[in-house]
């Protein structure tokens, strides 16, 4: 890697909003070791470059970090930002793919692109009173039910995305069944779903206080008994949702929310259900949180109940440790990790406590726990209190 990856960066955004430019899109050509640079318009291709694998690795981190996704921890896979060239101002949602080797996306669209509701406004039964939070996908809303007077949380998903991924609204969709099969208290309700006047999906869920877990962690390791209980929670959330054929497939600290010790596990956008029909081989995209990922889900296979336990694993390690199981700078270093380093010690944890974990971690599923209700029974079975 001889050209500097900012630069790179910087000059790929000014050319594309020189250009009026709508996506530029990184991804792998036929040739190993290469990556492609294209700049489009309508469909229409404006430029193309062609760099190495290793530099195009550092542009798209680059780019995230404009573009505020957390390439840190890889939490996120979608961020939003402003960008400016000369007279030239747009927002660009960015997209950053899982998997062995980078992709990315970057689509510009107006600054005053339509993207919320504003408060007051009617949405079905519902009137919005204020949002809650903003991500790449769409936005959180707090509502009330105008007849019930019940306050919960809907989620919009941006007219921007539904136009660019075709699948966005069926993932929504799929969201809402997935969630809406199991009743268990530590996973999130779903209540509602509909369409806007102008063919935005939106679903009704429960109203949540509380931090993710991803806060609470934030780089420290939590008590010995807290998580302890919070991994209880959670695989109790896990070993519901498995026994109702639901599987997360993006089991991950930001997706798990904690309000006064109580454990809600939410986002299940990428869920699948056991009961449609799955790919039986890999897939070329590979969808989900790279820092949780099991290695069969890097391979491209579909997740299932033993990558959720794999997930499960990274986050109890994390909650013991204070950081991922396998972390490192490039996307790549974090495959491989998951793909072939052993699991990491865990120094100061009961081996009891440390066995569960890295046993869930395990890198062939049959070498895990057969359920997470077996995991369930293991964490159960452990005395925090006498091990602390």
């Amino acid at each position: 890697m001889t050209a500097d990856p900012i630069a790179v960066a910087d000059v790929v955004l000014d050319a594309a909003l020189a250009a009026d430019a709508q996506t530029i899109v990184i991804e792998p050509t036929h040739e190993i070791g290469r990556h492609a640079i294209v700049v489009s318009r309508d469909g229409e291709q404006l430029a193309k470059s062609v760099i190495d694998t290793v530099l195009a690795a550092h542009v798209v981190a680059r780019l995230g970090y404009v573009c505020h996704v957390d390439r840190t921890d890889n939490r996120a896979s979608i961020g939003r930002a402003r960008v400016r060239s000369a007279d030239t101002q747009r927002d660009v949602i960015m997209t950053i793919r899982a998997g062995a080797t980078p992709r990315a996306e970057l689509l510009f669209v107006p600054c005053d692109a339509q993207i919320s509701a504003a408060p007051g406004e009617r949405i079905g039964h519902y009137r919005v009173i204020a949002p809650i939070g903003r991500g790449g996908m769409g936005h959180v809303f707090e509502v009330v039910h105008e007849k019930l007077g019940r306050r919960h949380a809907l989620k919009i998903l941006q007219d921007v995305v539904r136009d660019r991924d075709a699948e966005a609204i069926d993932r929504f969709l799929h969201e809402a069944q997935a969630a809406a099969r199991i009743r268990c208290s530590h996973i999130v309700e779903v209540f509602d779903f509909g369409y806007l006047s102008d063919g935005r999906p939106y679903l009704v869920m429960e109203l949540l206080g509380g931090s993710s877990l991803a806060k609470l962690i934030d780089g420290r390791p939590l008590s010995l008994a807290r998580a302890v209980s919070l991994a209880r929670q959670l695989a109790r959330a896990l070993t519901s949702a498995h026994e109702r054929d639901v599987i997360h497939a993006d089991v991950t600290p930001a997706n798990v929310i904690v309000a006064d010790g109580h454990l809600t596990l939410i986002d299940f956008g990428l869920a699948q259900l056991a009961d449609r029909e799955r790919p039986d081989g890999p897939s070329e995209y590979v969808s989900g949180t790279p820092s949780y990922l099991a290695p069969e889900r890097i391979h491209g296979m579909p997740a299932d109940e033993a990558s959720d336990q794999y997930s499960f694993g990274a986050v109890l390690f994390e909650m013991l440790m204070g950081k991922p199981p396998f972390t490192g700078l490039t996307l790549h270093e974090i495959c491989t990790g998951h793909l072939k380093a052993p699991v990491p010690a865990l120094p100061g944890i009961p081996a009891p406590l440390a066995m569960i974990a890295t046993r869930c971690l395990a890198k062939q599923a049959v070498d895990r726990f057969p359920s997470m209700h077996v995991v369930l029974d293991a964490l159960l079975a452990f005395d925090a209190g006498a091990a602390s």
